[in-house]
């Protein structure tokens, strides 16, 4: 119901919302509210940057968080328990306690509004890292040995056994890390102070001030901000909850 209200709501015009009582359906259709978010507020810059900053650290994290899994469950070398515990003790500091740190280094390396600033803080997850390593552990040691009897390299294993047999798995991180990607808030809100770097939920906030709020164009930016999250969520659904069901069980 209440992404139903937001769908018909964006068709509304702003004094509808002040309705007593309100109404689901609008008086009078309009999309002036979607023209408006995309010529008067630049919401296709905001829409694009969204898209750039969610990709680069999706395939960041794919790619480190696979790797670091693989390598913590099949591989053998000093001190990786450590090393792994270490990753898992990160998921207990509270991601306020990190952004004075965090900015400050972002700053010593000029990474302050840019693309690079808003990319790299999220390109990797260590809860992501401690799921992949779990997945890939059900691997059969057996499979991968035969493999490399066979003459098989490690990247032949990687890429032919390991990564089709944890299709769940890269739904699971996919979809966990898009949308964690897509609305962020915070860190956009200090590394960002160009208009042009500015991603989506940033662009939402700025649609209310001190004295107003647009509720016709929020629910118009919010319908728009919904429908990347929610295609990627019917594309990845089944393997979503097959892999959410192998995680419990495992």
């Amino acid at each position: 119901y209440p992404f139903l209200w937001m769908l018909l709501s964006s068709f509304k015009d702003i004094s509808e919302f002040y309705m007593i009582p309100p109404r689901l359906f609008p008086e009078v259709w309009l999309t002036d509210n979607y023209v408006e978010i995309f010529t008067k507020w630049s919401f296709g810059t905001y829409y694009k940057n969204s898209i750039i900053v969610t990709a680069a650290q999706l395939i960041g994290n794919l790619i480190i968080v696979l790797f670091a899994g693989y390598g913590f469950a099949k591989y053998r070398f000093r001190f990786k328990t450590f090393f792994f515990m270490l990753i898992l003790c990160t998921t207990m500091i509270p991601w306020v306690a990190t952004i004075i740190p965090l900015y400050i280094v972002a700053t010593n390396l000029g990474w302050i509004n840019t693309y690079v600033g808003l990319i790299i803080p999220g390109a990797a997850d260590a809860f992501s890292i401690f799921l992949a390593r779990n997945f890939i552990s059900g691997i059969p040691d057996p499979l991968i040995e035969a493999a490399r009897i066979d003459g098989a390299g490690e990247r032949k294993i990687f890429f032919n056994i390991v990564l089709p047999s944890v299709k769940p798995l890269i739904a699971v991180i996919t979809i966990n890390k898009m949308v964690s990607s897509w609305n962020a808030f915070q860190w956009p809100l200090l590394v960002v102070n160009s208009d042009e770097l500015r991603t989506i939920p940033i662009a939402i906030a700025n649609l209310s001030s001190r004295f107003y709020d647009s509720y016709d164009l929020k629910m118009a930016a919010a319908t728009m901000a919904i429908i990347p999250v929610l295609i990627l969520y019917i594309a990845f659904q089944k393997h979503f909850v097959e892999g959410v069901t192998l995680s419990g069980i495992k």
